[in-house]
């Protein structure tokens, strides 16, 4: 009876050694895949940190006038996608707008620069 339970014992162990492997297996590798993605993305990290800026209410408003700025345009450039079969027109156009953005901010919301 003993001799069963020892073999039994020693048949738990072995499958708790082989799942023990396992998961050290799965946690290198995920360690390995961490410090790749972390050697990859130092080069750029101070270009993609973002100081925390407070929140004001000139802050809101300018995000507001952003977001109604970019419908506009969005909705325009869709109606001139459906519209225009050119890719020509269809690609100036949205150059065109993405250069002309500053612009249409300081026409249409007042806002200039202030010295």
């Amino acid at each position: 009876m003993s001799r069963e339970r020892a073999r039994r014992r020693a048949e738990r162990e072995a499958a708790a050694a082989v799942e023990r492997r396992a998961q050290a297996r799965v946690i290198a590798r995920r360690g390995r895949r961490r410090a790749a993605l972390t050697a990859l993305r130092r080069p750029v990290a101070p270009l993609l940190r973002r100081r925390a800026r407070p929140d004001s209410a000139l802050r809101r408003q300018r995000a507001r006038q952003n977001g109604l700025l970019l419908a506009v345009l969005v909705a325009l450039n869709g109606v001139l996608w459906l519209a225009v079969p050119s890719w020509l027109l269809r690609g100036s156009a949205l150059v065109l707008c993405v250069l002309v953005w500053p612009l249409l901010v300081v026409v249409v919301f007042d806002r200039r620069r202030s010295a």
